[in-house]
């Protein structure tokens, strides 16, 4: 029987499932950091202490409040303190700035930001249009002068001592306890409203996918504004088992973490599996305690080699922040080369062209979905009805991707109908790539693409005609655009052209662009001598400019 369908659905609630688990294990370790452990009942003090303190400063049901910081224990603690008051947890990609950084927190309505000192700057820098924040929170910032023109106070307030016992429920089960933003495709990024059911069931559902037990361990790296983070969390909660919690993925150094902390499961997103294989091979590569990896995607080239190289097994879905995990493989389901598995037992899935038609069994057609349970997807994009209404129309979330269906029900993910880009695990709105490059002065227009990356997902590939009269070098529009945007957003690619191929209506047909791809005499980032990581371009030497 599935413990998703066993739990009442006003328990299906972060706070709640944590209780019950301070209650029932208190002594077990919930996660491990660096060189301490957390119990249950350690954590879930903490928690309730912080909120308590978050309900002296006037946080608490329905108070939106953003957060920019790193993976930590103190951030872990906030988000589960967040839902136990009934607050709306937004937490913010930490490479926003500019304008993406206003659009999410002016969407979201965020009264208060809490952030790590070190993401200040940006905020300082866009405070003036933030026309909805009334107070910041800083972390690890010393004592926090008031530059912002709004209160401003110190985390550490957060962690005094407090009372810590359980606090009386000051949310529901499908009130919402988040937002999270996802790619925009044709528009800017949308904030999908999580309500605390669903939120929570996504991690039912991973626990149960990778069929994970009280003795598994997960090994935690992705950052807590996306998804992945949270659900991980949520599983190890779900089967009693324990999290290793790091701040990010190092690949030199992952399978000694793995065999130091006995880790039995963790996610690749992105080109993670092609960076695993792409390090060299191990006489003890197989001696892991890995049991699980849940791959996604899991590309049918490398999926035998990943399995006996490391002796486990894969596991792979199709899932969105909107619409859950409706098509899933777990580690005993049947394995069909290229598949993302066959429908879960939580949602129907049908394929249909674009009048909402569904297509024949092996033609290619739009994913759409619809839980059989309530309260498992989406409520919706925050601020964005007219774009609710549309991605939920005829009683169906539209997902965008496209896919087809073998004659025993496998399905095949084909392309996204959008024009989002997905690089090492993030989700690109090319629309937002095409307005921030469209700022520069020489710029008349931009279109933004994906282009195949050798590390498995895309690479981001600009074409640019100039305004006449104006001129500007590749090199220019890369420090351009390390200025205005996230650093997993600059391009790879760029071309200056002169036109772009358009339909009658004058719009540029991007699929014959994607067709083609980049060619050898595309500007390349990489090959004219740039690196790109998390703090950004960095010039090599001894590399010829483009």
């Amino acid at each position: 029987m599935s413990r998703l369908l066993e739990t009442a659905p006003q328990d299906l609630m972060i706070a709640k499932l944590l209780e019950a688990r301070a209650a029932d294990a208190p002594d077990d370790i919930f996660f491990t950091w660096q060189d301490s452990s957390t119990t249950h009942r350690e954590f879930n003090s903490g928690v309730n202490q912080m909120a308590r303190n978050l309900l002296v400063r006037g946080i608490g049901p329905s108070t939106h409040v953003a957060v920019l910081m790193d993976t930590s224990p103190d951030y872990l603690t906030l988000w589960f303190a967040l839902a136990k008051v009934g607050a709306v947890e937004v937490p913010l990609n930490t490479a926003y700035r500019g304008d993406l950084l206003v659009h999410a927190m002016q969407t979201s309505r965020a009264t208060v930001c809490i952030l790590d000192d070190r993401y200040r700057p940006q905020l300082t820098a866009v405070q003036e249009s933030l026309t909805f924040l009334k107070e910041v929170v800083i972390r690890e910032g010393g004592e926090p002068a008031n530059d912002l023109g709004v209160t401003v106070s110190d985390f550490n307030a957060l962690k005094a001592q407090a009372d810590a016992g359980n606090l009386q429920a000051l949310a529901s089960f499908d009130s919402i306890g988040g937002v999270i933003f996802t790619s925009g495709t044709t528009g800017p990024s949308k904030g999908v409203m999580l309500s605390h059911h669903y939120l929570t069931s996504y991690g039912y559902m991973y626990a149960e996918i990778n069929e994970l037990t009280n003795d598994d361990v997960i090994f935690n790296y992705l950052p807590f504004f996306h998804l992945g983070a949270k659900f991980l969390t949520i599983a190890t909660l779900v089967c009693h088992g324990r999290m290793h919690l790091v701040p990010r993925l190092s690949i030199g150094s992952f399978w000694d973490e793995v065999r130091a902390q006995g880790v039995t499961n963790f996610v690749a997103v992105g080109g993670v599996c092609s960076m695993l294989l792409a390090r060299p091979p191990a006489e003890n590569d197989s001696d892991s305690s890995i049991r699980t990896i849940y791959a996604v995607p899991d590309p049918a080239s490398i999926h035998d080699e990943l399995e006996r190289r490391f002796g486990c097994r894969l596991t792979t879905v199709f899932g969105s922040t909107e619409a859950g995990l409706p098509i899933c493989r777990s580690a005993t389901d049947e394995y069909r080369p290229g598949s993302c598995g066959r429908i879960s037992p939580f949602y129907e899935v049908v394929l249909v062209d674009e009048n909402d038609i569904p297509v024949a069994t092996g033609e290619t057609g739009e994913i759409v979905v619809r839980p059989k349970k309530p309260w498992l997807i989406g409520s919706g994009y925050i601020g964005m009805p007219e774009r609710t209404v549309e991605s939920w129309r005829n009683l169906w979330l539209h997902t965008g991707d496209r896919a087809r269906r073998d004659e025993d029900g496998f399905f095949f993910f084909e392309d996204r109908i959008s024009d989002s880009i997905r690089r090492r695990g993030e989700n690109i709105s090319s629309y937002e790539v095409e307005q921030l490059i469209g700022k520069h002065p020489a710029v008349a227009e931009v279109a933004a693409l994906p282009a195949v990356s050798e590390v498995g997902e895309d690479e981001v590939w600009i074409l640019v005609i100039l305004r006449e009269g104006h001129s500007v070098t590749h090199e220019e529009l890369l420090l351009h655009c390390e200025a205005t945007m996230p650093y997993f957003m600059i391009p790879r690619y760029i071309e200056i052209v002169t036109e772009l191929p358009r339909t009658p209506t004058a719009k540029v047909e991007k699929y014959k662009l994607r067709k083609a791809g980049p060619s050898s005499a595309t500007w390349d980032r990489d090959r004219n001598g740039w690196a790109l990581s998390r703090r950004g371009l960095e010039r090599l030497k001894d590399q010829a400019a483009g």
